[in-house]
C-alpha cells in the first residue's frame, strides 16, 4: 500500500463520517498523520469512530452536523476550523437514501429529502470550506457520487442517481471555478459496497446477482474507495482536477 507523508499535520473534514465509506475514509487519513473532523448527524457514531481513531494514536474530531442545513453546517466549519486552524481537504462522504423505488411511487417528501441528503449537502459543504481550503497548499474537494449517477439501473432511486448524476456536474463547476486558487475538486462514483446500510437495503440474493455482473466477480469494500480518496488527496494528483474516478470493478466503463 502506498503511503503519504505529506498528509502529516493536514486538516481533513469528512461528512457522513460516522459509518462506512466515510468511517474507513476517516480511519485511512488518521493513519497518515492527518487531522480528520468527523461530521454526522449521527454523532454517538462519529464520536465511536472519533475514539478509535484516538486509541490507535490519531486526533480525531467528532461534530454534530446536519449537512442539509446552512446554519448546522456553518457551525461545524467554524468548530474544525477553531480545533484544527484551518481545512486542507474536504470529503463530502454523507448521503444514501431509503429504499428502492420508482419515480410513479415515490412521494414529493421523499424526492426533496433524497436530493437535499445527497446534493443541498455538497454545495452547502462546499461553500463553506472553500474560505479555507483558498489558504491551503493543498486545497481538495472530493465527492463521493455513484453509479448511479453514471448510468441507469432498476436497483436503486430515482432521486438518488438524478442527485447523483448532479454531484458530478457540481464537482466540474468547482474545478472550473476554483482552479484558479490552486484547489482541485474531483469525485468518485462507487458501485454498490458492502457497508452496514447496503446490508439492510439489500438481501443476500441481491448482493450475489450484483457481483456476478462486475468483471471482478465481487462487490467493493468500503477500503476500495478510501483508497481512491487518498490518492486524489495526495500531492501525487495535484494534477489532476474535475474528474470522475469510477471505482466499480469494471461494472460500468466510461
Amino acid at each position: 500500500m502506498p503511503s503519504y507523508p505529506e498528509f502529516t499535520g493536514r486538516s481533513i473534514v469528512i461528512t457522513g463520517a460516522a459509518q462506512g465509506i466515510g468511517a474507513v475514509t476517516a480511519a485511512a487519513f488518521a493513519k497518515e498523520h492527518a487531522r480528520v473532523a468527523l461530521l454526522d448527524i449521527d454523532i454517538a457514531g462519529a464520536q465511536a469512530v472519533a475514539k478509535e481513531i484516538s486509541s490507535a494514536g490519531g486526533r480525531a474530531l467528532a461534530v454534530s452536523t446536519n449537512v442539509t442545513d446552512e446554519k448546522s453546517v456553518a457551525a461545524a466549519v467554524a468548530n474544525v476550523v477553531a480545533e484544527f486552524g484551518g481545512i486542507d481537504v474536504l470529503v463530502n462522504c454523507a448521503g444514501g437514501y431509503g429504499r428502492l423505488a420508482t419515480v410513479e411511487d415515490m412521494p414529493l417528501d421523499e424526492w426533496d429529502n433524497t436530493i437535499a441528503l445527497n446534493l443541498r449537502s455538497v454545495f452547502l459543504m462546499s461553500r463553506a470550506v472553500i474560505p479555507h481550503l483558498k489558504k491551503s497548499q493543498a486545497g481538495r474537494i472530493i465527492s463521493v457520487a455513484s453509479i448511479s449517477g453514471r448510468t441507469v439501473t432498476a436497483a436503486s432511486s430515482p432521486a438518488y442517481g438524478s442527485a447523483k448524476a448532479a454531484v458530478i456536474q457540481l464537482t466540474r463547476f468547482l474545478a472550473h471555478q476554483l482552479g484558479p486558487d490552486g484547489i482541485t475538486a474531483n469525485a468518485i462514483a462507487p458501485i454498490t459496497t458492502l457497508t452496514p446500510r447496503v446490508r439492510a437495503l439489500r438481501t443476500e440474493e441481491d448482493i450475489a446477482r450484483i457481483a456476478a455482473q462486475v468483471p471482478l466477480r465481487r462487490l467493493a469494500v468500503s477500503e476500495d474507495h478510501s483508497n481512491a480518496m487518498l490518492f486524489l488527496a495526495s500531492d501525487a494528483a495535484a494534477y489532476i482536477n474535475g474528474v470522475v474516478l469510477d471505482v466499480n470493478g469494471g461494472r460500468v466503463m466510461m
